[in-house]
């Protein structure tokens, strides 16, 4: 894994060389209008500006999206994507004000200067025609504004869901990043009444006091805790006069949520509502006008990998760390479809939907330099890993690998691996730091139960476990499963596998000695293993002091079978 994050001197030649082009570019598409559904023109622009470049193969979708191929013949790909729409009309006057190296205009930091840097990246590739391990789809998408309802990412993933083993969209700024994010669902709703005339049909029912009614009850909803729930009325009309009994009154509603089954629930909630209102004086009709999707489950260490990708790149060429947040992107869709996506930003701006919004232009290098950075970096991130369960170690080439690994992780234990002659040791005393304790130490776990973690078919981490363990310090809980050894290549560190690792080999467990107590221990310095038992149901129950040395305690830990279950 890659763990200098310094950006290469070949991109910053490259933005350099191309900074007058990139500004340029950035003029012309900024004063093309690209309101949601009118994307037309700044498609066009788009593939004539490939074409003018010498990027061949760019094409245009059934959808809208302006998409290029990188490396079209691997299986594995990755999505980049930048949208194309602005949520200005088509009737908003477009001019770039300058003052100084700041440059103002309606849309031009969402999303057109993320389209030029896709752009940008897009000219990189296709000069300089590096080896990466996936194919790359660069895709100038449509419909990710406002009720456009993520139309042109929908398409994308539909096409190529099979394939993608990642994405990343280019939207925003430099200052924030979106690895999470924030479903919606939008409805317009009418109420429709006999109406009338205010005073000779006084006592008529009134649409206008039938939708207030519906949105105070809305507005008594308690959003469910655990989840960043949230609704609102943005929108209401209807009636005809000061004089009339209205007939018709409507609004447009939306519920947000960073939860999947929280935002199933407000749908069902609003159902019931509407349900239990109805009457032979008044008609409800719903429509769903828009509905973006929440993040279902995804690998978690992709997701970790991708994430410290963006962050670092971003913090090497700008010289900040962009803060994680949540937010309704074009990452919605294939999240909700299990695939990693983030969304990231990489120049200075602000007022995004405003008329005042703005780019800081110097910023413009260093995103670019950011941008083809990522565009080349992601794709090592997303490789699969390979998760094998053996009973034993009897492959040379497996136990050779875990061999090194060993080797490489011996100081991080206390006492290292290399003085130690078995994975139950108690004996601390007979701990030898002059001979090679690596050899005994291999052969005890080689017979255990093993989860190897895979890494382009080299194990950079494993998790060992014995079955019907006994010991005296577990007298409670004999007959149990006992953790030995969790050992991760330091360059794999910091991504989550430490608790994927767990899972995993309960999971083993379960499956081959159902409802058992599963034990472990370790050093009281162990910082890391203390922070994540806990948290991942781990109970500690015996304690002794100094026993690896002065202030090293061994601690004990279980899991029993109520937590398990």
């Amino acid at each position: 894994m890659r763990k200098d994050w310094e950006i290469e001197e070949k991109y910053r030649l490259f933005c350099r060389e191309n900074l007058p082009l990139a500004r340029w570019t950035l003029r012309e598409l900024t004063l093309i209008p690209g309101e949601t559904g009118y994307e037309k023109a700044r498609r066009a622009y788009c593939l004539n500006w490939m074409e003018a470049q010498g990027i061949r193969g760019g094409y245009c979708d059934e959808t809208g999206n302006v998409i290029w191929e990188y490396q079209p013949e691997k299986q594995q790909k990755v999505l980049y994507t930048a949208h194309l729409d602005t949520v200005f009309s088509r009737e908003e006057t477009l001019e770039i004000k300058e003052d100084g190296q700041i440059w103002r205009c309606p849309g031009i930091t969402d999303n057109t200067v993320n389209v030029v840097l896709l752009l940008l990246s897009a000219k990189y590739l296709n000069e300089t025609t590096p080896e990466l391990p996936c194919g790359l789809i660069l895709a100038a998408d449509v419909g990710e504004e406002g009720l456009g309802n993520l139309k042109g990412v929908r398409a994308l993933t539909d096409s190529y869901e099979k394939n993608l083993c990642g994405m990343i969209a280019f939207d925003l700024y430099r200052d924030k990043m979106y690895p999470e994010c924030i479903g919606s669902v939008r409805y317009q709703i009418r109420v429709k009444t006999k109406g009338g005339h205010s005073f000779l049909d006084f006592g008529n029912r009134n649409a206008i006091a039938e939708l207030s009614g519906l949105v105070t009850e809305l507005y008594q909803m308690v959003p469910e805790k655990g989840s960043q729930t949230t609704y609102n009325v943005g929108v209401i009309e209807g009636g005809t006069s000061v004089n009339t009994i209205a007939q018709e009154a409507s609004m447009l509603f939306e519920f947000r949520s960073d939860s999947y089954q929280s935002l199933e629930n407000c749908e069902k909630r609003l159902e019931q509502i509407l349900n239990s209102r109805k009457s032979e004086e008044v008609l409800y009709e719903c429509e769903v006008v828009g509905k973006r999707p929440c993040a279902r489950e995804v690998d978690p260490i992709q997701m970790s990998r991708m994430t410290k990708c963006c962050r670092e790149t971003l913090k090497a060429a700008v010289g900040t760390a962009p803060v994680p947040q949540k937010a309704s992107t074009d990452c919605n869709v294939p999240l909700s479809r299990h695939i990693p996506a983030v969304c990231v930003g990489f120049c200075r701006g602000g007022g995004a939907h405003t008329k005042e919004e703005w780019l800081d232009s110097s910023s413009l290098e260093t995103g670019m330099e950011a941008a083809i950075a990522l565009v080349c970096r992601i794709p090592f991130y997303c490789e699969e890993t390979e998760i094998l369960f053996r009973d034993g170690i009897t492959d040379p080439e497996e136990k050779e690998q875990i061999r090194r690994l060993l080797q490489l992780c011996d100081q991080d234990f206390v006492p290292p691996l290399s003085g130690r002659n078995s994975t139950s040791q108690t004996d601390w005393s007979t701990v030898d730091d002059t001979v090679d304790g690596i050899s005994e130490y291999l052969e005890n776990i080689c017979c255990q139960h093993v989860v190897l973690w895979k890494e382009k078919g080299v194990i950079q981490s494993f998790m060992t476990w014995r079955d019907h363990f006994n010991c005296e310090y577990l007298t409670e809980y004999p007959d149990c499963c006992y953790l030995t050894t969790l050992c991760i290549n330091p360059a794999f560190r910091g991504q989550g596998i430490s608790e994927r690792m767990y899972e995993l080999a309960e999971k083993d467990i379960e499956e081959k000695y159902p409802g058992s107590e599963i034990t472990l221990r370790t050093w009281s310095t162990n910082q890391a293993q203390d922070h994540i038992l806990p948290r991942i149901g781990y109970r500690l129950i015996r304690r002794l002091v100094n026993d690896r040395g002065p202030g090293i305690d061994t601690v004990y830990y279980v899991k029993e079978k109520e937590i398990l279950q």
